[in-house]
């Protein structure tokens, strides 16, 4: 009588792990944002800046130097401009 007790048993054991496992409460994000430059610009930044970071291209974003000014905020410039690259000799790097 045991051993047809635990052949009972062993169905609903396993259908109360496959429960578990399936109800992972892990779960993935519904929609992704982000926060980079899709455009640059080659037009020298008349602001204040006070720092810079660069942008890798990884799709949808592309290179960039995003420079922060005081008066609006951070700036999409090209990298391959040469008033960028001397900018950058000058204003510190912000992680």
């Amino acid at each position: 009588m045991q051993r047809s007790l635990k052949l009972a048993a062993f169905p609903v054991l396993m259908a109360l792990v496959v429960t578990a496992v399936m109800a992972n409460p892990y779960r993935r994000p519904t929609r992704v944002t982000t926060s980079c430059c899709k455009s640059v610009s080659r037009v020298k930044i008349p602001y204040n800046i006070t720092g810079y970071r660069e942008q890798s291209a990884l799709k949808p974003c592309v290179a960039a130097v995003i420079f922060y000014t005081k008066e609006i905020g951070p700036v999409c410039s090209s990298p391959i401009a040469r008033w960028v690259k001397n900018k950058m000799k000058v204003v510190p790097m912000v992680n």
